[in-house]
């Protein structure tokens, strides 16, 4: 990454971080910061959302890529000291309302409610596991949104690093009523957590 870059995106959101905070939906400005994070690195994603001590919390992500963990670290660790601001270098696991917003298989931006998904894990090498995914209300999605759709929850639930470090692969399909063993969304966190204790 070009430190010039990181300095003038940096002061760029420091001009524009009381828009952000009054307006959160402008569009036009969010176009933007998606077009200056992209000019850093074309693999690095981004969110705002609520914060936990603060108003708002601005991730800059590897997007589940591990290789370019370190390049979003030292993104974030450029980052200024803002009142009302959090800064993080990967998705924060969040307390959330079980909805993701994301474009269906006509590029129409819908709400997804995954309240009644339900998960199975099934173990992998070196400790880490891998997530099936499934719902009895499955969205007509292609294959990469039920992927992004897949991604947002798991990163919602258990946060970035924990997927990145625990998670070998997940996939979101069809319901499976044959299988018992499926258990609510909502008891993913739990569920990893006993495992790795």
């Amino acid at each position: 990454m070009d430190a010039k870059q990181i300095h003038d995106f940096w002061e760029w959101f420091i001009a524009v971080s009381d828009r952000l905070v009054a307006e959160p939906e402008n569009e036009a400005l969010l176009r933007q910061l998606d077009e200056r994070v992209r000019e850093i690195h074309r693999g690095l994603t981004w969110e705002i959302c609520p914060g936990g001590f603060r108003p708002l919390q601005f991730t800059i992500s590897p997007n589940l890529d591990p290789m370019l963990r370190q390049t979003a670290r030292e993104f974030i660790h450029a980052a200024p000291v803002l009142a009302h601001w959090e800064f993080y270098a990967t998705r924060q696991p969040k307390a959330w309302d079980y909805k993701i917003n994301l474009d269906n298989y006509n590029g129409q931006r819908i709400e997804l409610d995954v309240s009644d998904w339900v998960f199975l894990l099934v173990p992998c090498f070196h400790g880490k596991q891998a997530v099936l995914l499934s719902s009895k209300t499955m969205p007509m999605l292609n294959e990469d949104q039920r992927r992004q759709a897949a991604t947002d929850v798991l990163c919602n639930v258990l946060g970035e690093d924990l997927v990145m470090d625990g998670i070998e692969d997940f996939e979101f399909r069809g319901f499976r009523s044959s299988i018992a063993e499926w258990t609510s969304i909502r008891l993913l966190d739990a569920a990893i957590q006993n495992l790795q204790l």
